[in-house]
């Protein structure tokens, strides 16, 4: 959790309810709210033609969203597209520019996150230069499960394959075929469908 829900209720954020597939913010609007999210899953996508997308991030329960786009004079680059009902607590920026001003820790604590998503974005688009599939397709997995879990084929992957083709710009075919390569390889392990890492 990036700020604590009791701080974000004293400093005036209310809380929204969504629904799958519905947008919280569009591309080429003005960002005014600061969000972040109480459950749920979001993602920041571009649509392109085709019905295809760009994936550009995917965000859970505890995670802001879009917030970086508050200290900028931009206009969103991305949609922030619903991926399963959502509760988010919003918060006028002008209220969180207080919340912050309000405490030194909590500053610190706001710019480690920012500083560390920016750390794993830039990881990431790197692998996105890479021609291998595996590898574009290993970074998102070791992205996914973090360097806590190390055990094994112990973090299922809570994406589709559609969802880690957007991801990683890869074709749904090359995902799959990449996937059972990798499984005879022993890098993941397949169940039911589902993919361990």
């Amino acid at each position: 959790m990036v700020i604590q829900e009791d701080l974000l209720i004293t400093f005036g954020a209310d809380i929204i309810q969504l629904q799958k597939s519905q947008l919280l913010f569009e591309e080429n609007n003005s960002p005014t709210y600061y969000f972040q999210i109480k459950t749920g899953k979001i993602k920041l996508t571009n649509f392109q033609t085709e019905n295809r997308e760009f994936i550009q991030s995917i965000h859970g329960d505890g995670d802001s969203i879009g917030e970086i786009f508050l200290f900028s004079k931009y206009k969103y680059p991305v949609n922030a597209v619903l991926m399963e009902d959502c509760t988010i607590f919003r918060l006028e920026h002008s209220q969180l520019l207080k919340l912050l001003a309000s405490d030194f820790e909590i500053q610190m604590k706001f710019l480690h996150y920012l500083a560390e998503r920016s750390y794993h974005s830039c990881i990431f688009l790197n692998s996105l230069t890479s021609e291998d599939a595996t590898h574009q397709l290993l970074t998102v997995l070791n992205h996914l499960k973090g360097s806590q879990n190390k055990e094994r084929y112990s973090y299922k992957i809570p994406y589709t394959r559609k969802e880690l083709a957007f991801l990683t710009g890869l074709r749904i075919e090359t995902v799959i075929r990449t996937f059972k390569k990798m499984e005879n390889e022993s890098l993941i392990k397949i169940v039911k469908g589902r993919v361990y890492y």
